[in-house]
């Protein structure tokens, strides 16, 4: 099977034609068709699923032609991704032939221009295993081109083909998987492995399955984008309340650092409810210095230092009164609720994340692929 031929030494593609013009182009007589392949005389066919294609007249003695025993589902699926790649502007190719710069070959599926973009998409119908998978994108990667790929899911009770090394999801390897219900009728070829955003949720991703035709067009449009799980900043704000100075010569008001809190940003949204609180007594003299700069002064409160406690018979970092620079000692601070009318939530900043809540296996490189809407 092939998508494309010569005819009369001009390239044609079967998938450019409807069913009408197919049929006209068999009883041509006066043209010459031939594989693009090899040369040799072609015929015109379709597939028991509709698949317009090329095939040898006489079955060739080589056994170069790539084409030959794919699946009907596997050319079907090639036809309908080509076909919307071409009504999408794309310059397309089938079993594209190429090299890297140091003279590894690949061989294509589908590859496709536009502009100066360059992209291949893979249908892979027959199991692979991860790590020859991964060596093949490499050879796209270093031939500058963007590669994604279609595996096939088992069963109506598996429709996910991303399991074991292939659930590592990364931007360096986009893979998804493909599925069709063939026991029920107009059942189209589905795509898994893709998620919408749900900003008012538990969870910020929801799994989503889109039609062949409507993933292509979402992908080549960059509507289906990569996004990190984990960021490798987290935000930073302070909660600072009033009080009394317990010296009895000054009982001056003054302002007094509560607490840290830190928000994680997953799939590029700050989680509030992943947020954690830490005590400012224990802060490193980097942090401290981090605090001061950023809002001793914005906020109105004495620089946060090491300072001396007799009732605790050592140092930590402490906050002081702003009128006679007594130690308001942690305990002091006493209890304290959001309900305080002198309660004040500081803005946000950005700190390093030092990967607490990243799970097992994971990495900052560890994402999914989010459909995004307009």
């Amino acid at each position: 099977m092939a998508f494309s031929c010569k005819k009369d030494n001009q390239t044609i593609y079967s998938f450019q034609y409807d069913l009408k013009d197919w049929i006209a182009l068999k009883k041509e007589k006066n043209s010459d068709f031939t594989m693009s392949c090899c040369g040799d005389l072609a015929t015109l066919k379709t597939s028991r699923l509709g698949t317009q294609f090329f095939a040898h007249k006489i079955r060739p003695n080589s056994s170069s032609c790539s084409t030959d025993g794919e699946s009907d589902e596997h050319m079907d699926i090639k036809r309908l991704v080509m076909q919307e790649l071409s009504e999408n502007g794309w310059s397309v190719e089938v079993e594209k032939r190429g090299a890297t710069p140091n003279g590894e070959e690949w061989i294509a599926d589908i590859y496709a221009e536009k502009g100066k973009a360059k992209i291949a998409i893979e249908v892979q119908w027959s199991p692979q295993a991860f790590i020859e998978t991964k060596r093949r994108q490499e050879k796209y990667a270093q031939s500058g081109v963007r590669c994604a790929w279609l595996l096939r899911s088992g069963s109506i009770k598996a429709r996910n083909a991303i399991v074991g090394d292939y659930a590592y999801s990364t931007k360096d390897l986009p893979v998804f998987s493909i599925y069709k219900n063939n026991r029920q009728d107009g059942q189209t070829y589905m795509v898994y492995n893709v998620n919408k955003l749900k900003l008012d949720s538990y969870d910020p991703l929801e799994p989503i399955a889109l039609e062949l035709e409507d993933f292509i067009k979402s992908l080549v449009s960059s509507r289906i984008r990569f996004i990190k799980k984990y960021s490798p900043v987290r935000r930073l704000y302070l909660k600072i309340i009033k009080q009394n100075c317990w010296n009895r010569r000054c009982g001056g008001t003054t302002k007094v650092v509560t607490r840290m809190y830190f928000k994680e940003i997953v799939f590029g949204i700050e989680i509030e409810y992943l947020f954690q609180s830490e005590a400012i007594d224990d802060c490193d003299n980097q942090m401290v210095s981090m605090l001061n700069s950023q809002f001793a002064k914005a906020y109105n409160f004495v620089p946060l230092r090491r300072r001396y406690s007799k009732t605790v018979g050592g140092s930590y970092v402490a906050n002081s009164c702003i009128h006679c620079d007594a130690l308001m000692g942690k305990h002091f601070i006493g209890y304290y609720n959001d309900e305080d009318p002198s309660m004040v939530k500081t803005h946000c900043i950005n700190i390093p994340n030092k990967g607490d809540l990243i799970e097992h296996g994971e990495s900052f490189e560890f994402g999914k692929w989010v459909l995004i809407d307009n």
